[in-house]
């Protein structure tokens, strides 16, 4: 390949906007970053529907639905939870008969101006008779509005709503600057002057421009509140927290809210003793007419739903509480079912390519060039004085009849998957410099079908993995080796060893936990070593391995941190992503061996199966156990030497166990997949057994 084929093949990307810097320093003369940081996702980017997303939102929904309706049958049928509700309503009633709309908006006791914490003498915020709170200036470094407001006529305390207005409308727009970032803190303090935390759960807001974190949007209002940077005029911009735990005031309490905001903002604060799922459901219509209902003459449906604004108001069970704000913060992270993709969009003027001498690109010297691919490989197209060429041209020179690389070098690569060598060993270089092949008609004749079938890749596999050649033995014959020791010639399969996704995946399988149904969706995270990512920074990186059944998809879902994989796909030898890896090498470490036997997700694998094999009534031993093992792990029947070496091995854990019965209780609480009921001996002891069989080289 020649330089001028090089840089006439950039070309083609040379109208991709890119700006070099991903984040507006206050110095990036790029407006279309104007807000983007660190933690923001790189643009351009297309917000699209996931169908996956879709899928785990609706299940997620029918889970809290059904949580909801369960948790409200149990306490209408407990005595002393409904005595707890009936307390609670004949303190609320009331409260919602004056407070039509759920809310109480007291005036102010005290407003004061803080910096680090500490009053500011001679400045006082403006509390105007409709109880909205401003600045006299704008807000410094440091600053905060803190306000007390009497409790008194609040029956509790479960939400808290936060108001905000912005400078009168622009004459010309018609629209009000906001912009800024807006903090809310809530303590209580009692009639003694002693003051407590009221932490806040999860807020949302009616407007907001969204907080990032690690390049992914973090959902609802968690620290900060970030207020659009223009609103209608007849807009109200409201923002809606739950407490941690309600409150229920005591006489003489006081709530002291401390405020911060970036910008010249009013405000207001209101208090409810209701809560919700959602923030922004607090003081729902439904709600409210069900508690108004009196409770003989309620619905079913009003019933149930006054039940759960008692749970989600008090938290009287907790753990039915607890639950239920777990499930709708699941739900609130999906996003509606939408997720964001990168895109490429193009300049409105390519940026000029030229021939750099010795790559320097501070060297103008050489001449300009247009796309065009390069000269050496076949049907050569090229840009004219009347027409530039795209990438749509690139990508359909790529697939075209006249140019037959594209599909030798797919079947190539596809060849070396089933039978670790390509029919050019060389896989990333079907050049000069690679390697002639070895059957030069049969890989024609691959790209051939390949490409007349519509590249159709399943037709391919199907045709390569039913073909006498792919299922031979990979037991090589002594008079094959004396003649071809690599096996070029293909007289028999070659033995090869699953690449990292498939070692994981297989285990998984052969225990039956591996989810092959669920398709598509965002990378999961698997079980990982602890600190993993402390090196890690700009920004730093918190890994949280899930903890549902996202554990047990395919390993190509697996969330890959560039240089960082996953320390189980870099031991069994997949590539880091800082630079392409057409092939893999395989390695035989004793990291592999360590990774199998210690791994959580080996571990619960070797326990899952022996629970499957436990469970089975087809067999009624222990041989027949072994020989379903030897079925289900390794498709074939158990030699005899095998049977009784796993029966005497099987024999000496079940001794050891029993020695130390703690033992096995601790073998077993490794994984998150739930166990059977089964004798915790017995059931270890297979564990030991299936962990045996899942290390084989042969599996």
């Amino acid at each position: 390949i020649t330089a001028r084929d090089f840089y006439e093949l950039q070309a083609f990307f040379a109208d991709m906007k890119q700006w070099g810097v991903y984040a507006n320093y206050g110095y990036t003369p790029e407006p279309e970053l104007d807000g983007i940081d660190n933690d923001s996702p790189f643009p351009p980017e297309l917000e699209v529907e996931s169908p996956w997303m879709k899928r785990r939102l609706a299940q997620i929904h029918a889970d809290l639905a059904r949580h909801l309706a369960d948790s409200a049958t149990r306490l209408a049928g407990d005595p002393a939870a409904a005595v707890a509700q009936a307390a609670w309503e004949a303190a609320v009633v009331p409260f919602l008969s004056s407070h039509a709309d759920g809310w109480l908006a007291p005036a102010p006791a005290d407003a004061r101006i803080t910096k680090d914490g500490k009053d500011v003498a001679d400045r006082a915020p403006a509390v105007s008779p409709m109880q909205t709170v401003a600045a006299d200036k704008a807000l410094g470094k440091g600053e905060a509005i803190r306000i007390e407001y009497d409790a008194a006529g609040l029956p509790a305390l479960a939400a808290v709503r936060l108001v905000v207005d912005g400078a009168s409308p622009e004459p010309d727009t018609g629209l009000k600057k906001l912009g800024g970032v807006v903090t809310l803190a809530l303590d209580v303090k009692d009639a003694a002057g002693k003051t407590r935390k009221l932490p806040l759960r999860i807020g949302e807001a009616t407007a907001k421009r969204p907080v990032h974190r690690g390049g992914a949007e973090v959902p609802g209002i968690q620290g900060e509140w970030k207020l659009p940077k223009t609103v209608r005029a007849d807009d109200v911009i409201a923002a809606v927290w739950l407490l941690e735990k309600p409150l229920t005031p005591a006489a003489g309490d006081r709530i002291v809210a401390t405020v911060t905001a970036g910008t010249d903002v009013r405000f207001s604060l209101a208090f409810s003793p209701l809560a919700a799922i959602e923030p922004l459901d607090v003081a729902s219509a439904d709600d409210l007419a069900s508690l108004a209902t009196p409770r003989g003459t309620r619905s079913a449906a009003q019933a149930a739903r006054s039940t759960t604004a008692f749970l989600v108001s008090t938290a009287h069970d907790a753990a039915a509480a607890a639950r239920a704000h777990d499930l709708a913060a699941q739900a609130r992270g999906l996003f509606g079912g939408r997720t964001w993709t990168l895109v490429t969009q193009a300049r409105a003027e390519p940026l000029s390519v030229r021939v750099l001498p010795r790559g320097n690109w501070q060297d103008e010297s050489g001449p300009v060039v247009l796309p065009a691919t390069p000269s050496f490989l076949p049907a050569r197209i090229e840009s004219t004085a009347g027409r530039r060429l795209t990438r749509l041209d690139l990508a359909n020179w790529l697939v075209s009849d006249v140019n037959p690389i594209t599909p030798r070098a797919v079947m190539n690569r596809l060849w070396a998957m089933f039978f670790g060598t390509g029919l050019s060993a060389v896989v990333d270089d079907l050049g000069s410099q690679g390697e002639l092949p070895t059957h030069p008609e049969l890989l024609d004749w691959l790209a051939s079908e390949f490409r007349d079938s519509g590249w159709n890749v399943k037709h391919m596999i199907r045709l390569i993995v039913t073909s006498r050649t792919y299922r031979q033995s990979s037991s090589l014959q002594p008079a094959a080796l004396a003649v071809d020791p690599a096996n070029r010639l293909l007289a028999s399969q070659n033995p090869r060893r699953l690449e990292a996704e498939f070692v994981r995946d297989n285990a998984l399988a052969i225990a039956g936990l591996l989810r092959l149904d669920d398709l598509g969706g965002p990378s999961v995270k698997p079980y990982q070593p602890a600190g993993y990512y402390a090196a890690l920074q700009f920004p730093n990186r918190d890994y949280v391995a899930d903890v549902d059944e996202r554990q047990w998809r395919r390993g190509v879902y697996t969330h890959w941190q560039r240089t960082f994989l996953h320390p189980m796909m870099a031991n069994f030898d997949a590539p880091a992503r800082d630079e392409c890896a057409a092939a893999r090498t395989p390695s035989n470490t004793p990291q592999q061996a360590l990774t199998l036997l210690n791994d959580p997700v080996f571990v619960e694998s070797a326990r899952v199966f022996a629970g499957r094999l436990l469970e089975d009534r087809s067999a009624g031993d222990d041989m027949a156990r072994i020989r379903l093992a030897y079925r289900l792990a390794l498709n074939r029947e158990p030699r005899d030497q095998e049977l009784t070496s796993l029966a005497g091995f099987l024999a000496t854990q079940r001794d050891a166990f029993k020695a130390v019965p703690g033992d096995a209780e601790k073998s077993l609480a490794i994984g998150l997949a739930p166990r059977p009921a089964l004798d915790p001996v017995e059931h270890a002891s297979w564990t030991q057994l299936a962990r045996v069989l899942l290390n084989t080289q042969e599996v």
